[in-house]
């Protein structure tokens, strides 16, 4: 009975805040709107990378790969490979999917601490492919010329599209996080040795999770993408990487919607504050010690720990 309440409760506040979202759009100036829309994209990459940290208690240092997969198979297939917009993302999903499983297998074939490391090597790996290859890649220059869906080529109209293609994913996301599946990924990180003696096959559940968090990322690649026309390095980058931690750890690792909030507040700050402070990296690292210090959790992460210790009260 709780849980079908809370569960109408989520469903609830989701529909109020696509609700907001919607409205915003049409008020907003388009400068607002389109940062809006690169907060949908970025908020999307913070949830998929939080549905291994969070959720599977897993660490990886270099989920923007996966941002890049996507970017960059949808930005070849797009301008090298003469592909219309539809294959091009059916594509770049395709490649997204096989690269994580390849990735995945490699890198957890060891513990937690060659898993992390092993992750982080593979993303300088396909950094630096992306910099040196430039006849392919187009090197630091990256590849320009990348369209957006007719129906949705103005910066309104495309923050539709993102917005709903951002919920989509969310709806699956919550799917897959209230399934059965999900209470294994959550044992994962709650104690993976039990799970063993259980006989459950850790590294496949983690393969699966792996390639999940991989796809969602690729998703929010191909929207950034065509947000900007163009792929460029700096989507596959380390500080990219450690942007989308940074997200987890401010808005909350162990909520649904705690990233998308670390998401917001990390996209708002590089991008409005950099206008009027050089060293905007400070006050985000503020931020960072804040939540740290103040908001065992992240921000989100804390009030549910709340809630949590007073439903046991009422209990009690």
């Amino acid at each position: 009975m709780l849980q079908a309440l809370a569960r109408n409760k989520s469903i609830g506040f989701g529909v109020i805040v696509v609700i907001v979202l919607s409205v915003l759009a049409l008020v907003l100036p388009t400068y607002w709107t389109q940062l809006l829309t690169r907060v949908l994209i970025m908020a999307l990459f913070a949830t998929s990378l939080n549905f291994q940290v969070g959720y599977a208690g897993m660490f990886p240092l270099g989920h923007s790969m996966f941002l890049g997969l996507g970017v960059y198979s949808f930005g070849l297939l797009f301008t090298k490979g003469d592909l219309a917009l539809t294959p091009a993302f059916g594509g770049a999903l395709l490649i997204s999917i096989m690269a994580s499983g390849i990735i995945g297998y490699l890198c957890l074939r060891g513990d937690s601490m060659t898993f992390a490391l092993l992750h982080l090597g593979f993303n300088i790996l396909l950094y630096t492919i992306v910099n040196k290859w430039i006849s392919f890649t187009g090197g630091n220059a990256g590849i320009v010329g990348i369209s957006r869906p007719g129906l949705f080529s103005d910066t309104q109209s495309f923050y539709y599209f993102v917005l709903a293609a951002v919920s989509i994913c969310y709806i699956l996301m919550r799917i897959l996080i209230n399934s059965p599946f999900a209470k294994v990924t959550q044992g994962l990180r709650e104690n993976e040795e039990r799970l063993r003696f259980l006989g459950i096959n850790i590294r496949r559940f983690q393969l699966v999770i792996f390639i999940i968090s991989g796809l969602f990322a690729a998703v929010a690649g191909i929207l950034l993408a065509m947000l900007d026309k163009g792929v460029f390095p700096t989507d596959i980058s380390l500080t990219k990487s450690a942007e989308g931690l940074m997200m987890c750890l401010i808005g909350g690792m162990f909520s649904f919607l705690g990233p998308s909030l670390g998401a917001a507040i990390v996209v708002i700050i590089s991008t409005v504050t950099s206008t009027y402070i050089n060293q905007w990296q400070g006050l985000l690292g503020i931020i960072i010690i804040a939540c740290v210090i103040g908001f065992r959790g992240g921000i989100l992460g804390r009030r549910k720990s709340k809630l949590r210790l007073s439903k046991e009260r009422v209990h009690q």
